[in-house]
């Protein structure tokens, strides 16, 4: 049981993306936007991935947490500003293989069965953030398509039923799906904010797979510390029908390190 829920929480780690937020001339707590880390500044969170500001143009991010069965890597490119809205990419790759196949077993830590063999899979997804600072608001557009290589076949029945997961993991069965998503940021004051989002997964030539997530977050920060608290709302199309899911409370515990 313990195994179970440890290899569940290094899935939700990977797929839950709690985000961060902060005015974002401040270079920091700004993940979900088309902002950039200071050059030289860390972050890492609980649940949040590893964020390194690598330049002004380049930023890394990583799940360290789950990264030794699940290998990945992100990087965040910034681009020429259009009027006030400010421009960056994002590109992904991910190696799932790794961990599928670690809870492909029966008893303790089995979550697929062990009769179907999972291929070597590799996930890349590609995607586009527009973000305006206002006064005390940020608001953040996202567009992304992510798709699923298999090295062989990938058997239906071999899917993760679970909120958050199932979505990020569908492109692998569908080979493509594409993730639209708006974040609303407000400063209560320098050191209170909240971030109110909404996205949606969509699979195309697929009938099932669409999903809604919904979360709002109350954050206390500092430069060097962020401290989250909110809730988290899904609906999602499964293989066993649709269902809705509260995830409450969520909350994360994130620590920086250098500018």
């Amino acid at each position: 049981m313990k195994n179970i829920k440890l290899i569940t929480l290094l899935l939700l780690i990977w797929s839950a993306g709690l985000g961060e937020s902060a005015t974002a001339d401040e270079s920091f707590w700004v993940r979900e936007s088309a902002f950039l880390l200071q050059r030289g500044r860390i972050e890492k969170g609980i649940f949040q991935p590893l964020i390194y500001g690598f330049s002004e143009n380049l930023e890394f991010s990583t799940h360290a947490l789950a990264f030794f069965v699940m290998p990945n890597l992100s990087i965040k490119l910034s681009h020429q500003n259009v009027g006030n809205w400010r421009f960056a990419s994002t590109h992904g790759l991910i190696y799932p293989t790794p961990l599928l196949r670690l809870i492909s077993r029966e008893g303790t830590g089995g979550i697929i069965s062990p009769e179907f063999s999972i291929p070597h899979l590799i996930g890349i997804s590609n995607g586009v953030l527009v973000s305006r600072q206002f006064q005390s608001e940020l608001i953040t557009l996202k567009a992304a398509i992510d798709v699923g290589l298999k090295m062989g076949k990938l058997d239906e029945r071999t899917t993760i039923d679970l909120p958050l997961v199932y979505p990020r993991l569908n492109s692998f069965y569908t080979s493509c799906g594409m993730k639209f998503g708006l974040d609303v940021r407000h400063q209560f004051s320098s050191k209170f904010d909240i971030l109110a989002d909404a996205d949606w997964f969509v699979f195309p030539g697929s009938d099932d797979g669409f999903a809604w997530e919904h979360k709002i977050l109350v954050a206390y920060h500092s430069r060097r510390n962020r401290f989250s608290l909110g809730y988290k709302l899904v609906y999602g199309e499964y293989p066993f029908g649709k269902a809705w899911h509260l995830i409450a409370p969520i909350f994360d515990y994130q620590r920086a390190w250098g500018k």
